[in-house]
């Protein structure tokens, strides 16, 4: 165990378009309820990309899909996290205090604990203490950095209500949306139907793998057309996870009384959904969004993948080291057809 006084450290940081800086970072001491983290692993997500692109105007900090050890605690830390404990650290904490954490809707959290500095791609990361969650033995870090995007599959999956047996879509072939497709799988669902555009070739092969019932490609195949001659009673449900744009199909492709969930980001054009609104409302449809904020189901996404539900090898498709990070972010957007997840490890 070591003690900062003040820990000078490096990190990176993004902002549009496409521009990244490594700097050297203050980390101040430790309030009593915070813990220092040595990041091992962090995986690089859609929104990082995002942010070097086009949200960050300034110079920000990025990077939140992250594992690491424990180099130092707060005196107020529990002792089930002691400095050397393996762990995740969670993108956002529910504060436990507000009124709609006291009325038991953690999900809608009035006051939602970021406190992350400076981001995941940097040698340490401060948090409080409630904001990690211990690995189990023999999950390495690599792997476990894939808990933060499975929490938002797992939130889809359940927003969804897949029936036993029943039949889905999911819309979006990214990392996210081949995890809801293979926990459709486990939670029963008879079909599950992927689709995207034909050039995410990496991203198809772990569809075929997974055990996804047919992959179509919206770049070549008719969707309606498809899905009236295989399932013309509709579909229980579509999971979203592409353009906002693409909800209109989902509508056209539920069964009456389907629910359609959504989690995804588009900016411009695609950001806005039209859709008929007699159609919605004669089918009985459900649109509900999974925003994932606060991400919940830590201790479901550590076990899927210790067990290897979640295959760690079929998503993380490269690794780079931290002082490529930039790199690995820009290739993370150019190189779809490549890549599933990219990760960076320190």
């Amino acid at each position: 165990m070591f003690t900062i006084k003040e820990l000078l450290m490096r990190a990176f940081l993004a902002k549009a378009p496409m521009k990244f800086e490594s700097r050297d970072v203050k980390i101040s001491p430790l309030a009593p309820d915070e813990v220092l983290v040595k990041v091992k692993a962090c995986g690089v997500c859609g929104w990082d990309v995002l942010v070097a692109q086009v949200v960050a105007k300034d110079w920000s900090p990025i990077g939140h899909e992250l594992s690491g050890e424990i180099v130092e605690v707060g005196e107020l830390v529990p002792g089930s996290l002691a400095v050397g404990t393996p762990v995740v650290v969670e993108n956002s904490t529910f504060c436990g205090v507000c009124e709609q954490c006291k009325r038991g809707n953690v999900a809608h959290c009035a006051n939602l604990d970021h406190h992350r500095s400076p981001g995941g791609f940097a040698e340490f990361i401060k948090v409080r203490y409630t904001s990690l969650y211990p690995l189990p033995p023999g999950l390495d870090f690599r792997a476990a950095a894939l808990a933060e995007p499975l929490t938002v599959a797992i939130d889809m999956v359940e927003a969804a209500e897949i029936p036993l047996a029943g039949r889905v879509a999911v819309f979006g072939p990214g990392p996210i949306g081949l995890m809801i497709a293979k926990l459709a799988l486990v939670k029963g669902a008879s079909r599950v139907y992927l689709t995207g555009h034909a050039h995410s070739a990496k991203r198809w092969e772990a569809a075929e793998k997974i055990g996804v019932t047919d992959c179509l490609y919206t770049d070549k195949h008719n969707l309606n057309r498809y899905f009236e001659e295989r399932e013309p009673d509709g579909l229980d449900a579509v999971l979203v996870t592409s353009p906002p744009s693409t909800i209109a199909d989902a509508v056209k492709l539920c069964r009456f009384g389907g629910i359609i969930a959504y989690n995804g980001i588009k900016f411009g054009g695609d950001a806005t959904i039209k859709l008929d609104g007699n159609d919605f409302h004669f089918k009985r449809l459900q649109l509900r969004g999974v925003h994932s904020i606060p991400n919940l189901g830590w201790p479901q996404a550590l076990d899927l993948l210790h067990r290897k539900v979640i295959d760690p090898d079929l998503f993380i498709s490269h690794d780079y080291p931290f002082d490529k990070t930039p790199e690995a972010v820009q290739f993370a957007a150019k190189a779809r057809a490549e890549t599933v997840k990219v990760m960076v490890n320190f």
